[in-house]
């Protein structure tokens, strides 16, 4: 949905650095989900071992396991929002740069006209 942000005529810099730091938030995202997932498979693998001598252990662990798959999923939702929202920001900063060319092209345009009738 949109936002009031979206509603104010930003400058291009900033429309730019917002890209930028939705880019690297969700490479952060999804760098923590990669490793959420590691975990996940090792404690899993823990509470396999663990089921035969100490069953509240590997529940224990099992359980710990369940939240980092949740966590994990959380984390590569947003990570996959961050994205989605950057490209929409670069989507928006691609046509405001080619209305400002058509503008400039225009201007030209009449520059020339009036150069070649003198």
């Amino acid at each position: 949905m949109f936002s009031e942000k979206d509603l104010v005529t930003r400058e291009l810099g900033d429309m730019q650095q917002e890209v930028k730091n939705l880019l690297a938030e969700s490479e952060h995202l999804r760098k923590e989900c990669e490793t959420a997932i590691e975990k996940e498979a090792e404690l899993r693998r823990e509470s396999i071992d663990a089921r035969p001598e100490n069953p509240e252990l590997a529940e224990m662990l099992w359980q710990e396991a369940e939240n980092l798959h949740s966590d994990g999923r959380d984390m590569l939702r947003l990570s996959v929002e961050k994205r989605l929202c950057a490209a929409e920001v670069q989507h928006r900063i691609n046509i405001r740069t080619q209305i400002e060319s058509l503008d400039n092209y225009d201007e030209i345009w009449r520059k020339s006209m009036r150069t070649g009738r003198t």
